[in-house]
C-alpha cells in the first residue's frame, strides 16, 4: 500500500484505498460532513435492532442449552452419587470427581462421553462461561495425549469463533444501544488510527 493512502471497506465489504488529506479522508465508510454526526447516526441505526439482537441471542442460548439437555439425557444411566458429580467443574476437586465418573463410562460408552465432552466444551467457550480450563485438564486424563490435544484445540477454536461471531453479529447493536457515547468515542478513535 502506498504511503499517504488509507485502506477502507465499502458497504459491500470490498477493500479500497483513498488518499489521506483533510479530516474526512482516510476514515472508514463514506465520507460525510461532520464525521462525528455521521458516526452517531450510524450508531442510532445499529441500535434500532438491539431488541432483535437480544431476542436472537436468547434463542441461540436456549437452543444450545436444549442441545446440552439432550446430550445429558442420552448419557448412560448414572447412580445418584455419580449424578451429583455430573456438572461443569468449578475447581480441581469437581474436575477430579467428574473425571472418575467419565473414565468409568468412557470404555463402554465412548461416543456418548466424547460427544458430551465436545458439546460441553464448545457450549462453555461460546457463551464465555468459566470452566473450560478444567475440561482441558480433564481431556488429558480421559484420552491419549494426541487426541486430547486435538480435542482441546478444536473445541477452543470452534468455541472462540462462535463467541466472536455472536458478539459481532448480536453484540454490536446492543453496545450501540446501551453504550452509545462510549461506542461513538471508540469508533472515532479507531477510525483515525493509521493503518500500517
Amino acid at each position: 500500500m502506498a504511503k499517504g493512502r488509507v485502506a477502507e471497506r465499502s458497504q459491500t465489504g470490498a477493500l479500497q484505498t483513498t488518499p489521506m488529506g483533510d479530516g474526512n479522508a482516510g476514515t472508514r465508510g463514506p465520507a460525510a460532513p461532520g464525521g462525528r454526526d455521521h458516526v452517531k447516526e450510524k450508531a442510532w441505526a445499529e441500535a434500532g435492532s438491539a431488541r432483535m439482537s437480544l431476542l436472537i441471542l436468547v434463542s441461540i442460548f436456549l437452543s444450545a442449552a436444549f442441545v446440552m439437555f439432550l446430550v445429558y439425557k442420552n448419557f448412560p444411566q448414572l447412580s445418584e452419587e455419580e449424578r451429583v458429580n455430573m456438572k461443569v467443574p468449578r475447581d480441581m476437586d469437581d474436575a477430579k470427581a467428574l473425571g472418575k465418573v467419565l473414565s468409568k463410562y468412557k470404555d463402554t460408552f465412548y461416543v456418548q462421553v466424547l460427544v458430551a465432552y465436545f458439546a460441553t466444551y464448545i457450549f462453555l467457550q461460546t457463551f464465555a462461561i468459566p470452566g473450560s480450563i478444567f475440561l482441558s485438564i480433564l481431556s488429558g486424563f480421559l484420552y491419549p495425549f494426541p487426541l486430547a490435544l486435538f480435542l482441546v484445540c478444536l473445541c477452543s477454536g470452534l468455541g472462540a469463533s462462535f463467541c466472536y461471531m455472536l458478539s459481532y453479529l448480536v453484540g454490536r447493536p446492543v453496545v450501540y444501544k446501551y453504550l452509545t457515547e462510549k461506542a461513538v468515542k471508540w469508533s472515532q478513535q479507531v477510525l483515525h488510527l493509521p493503518l500500517l
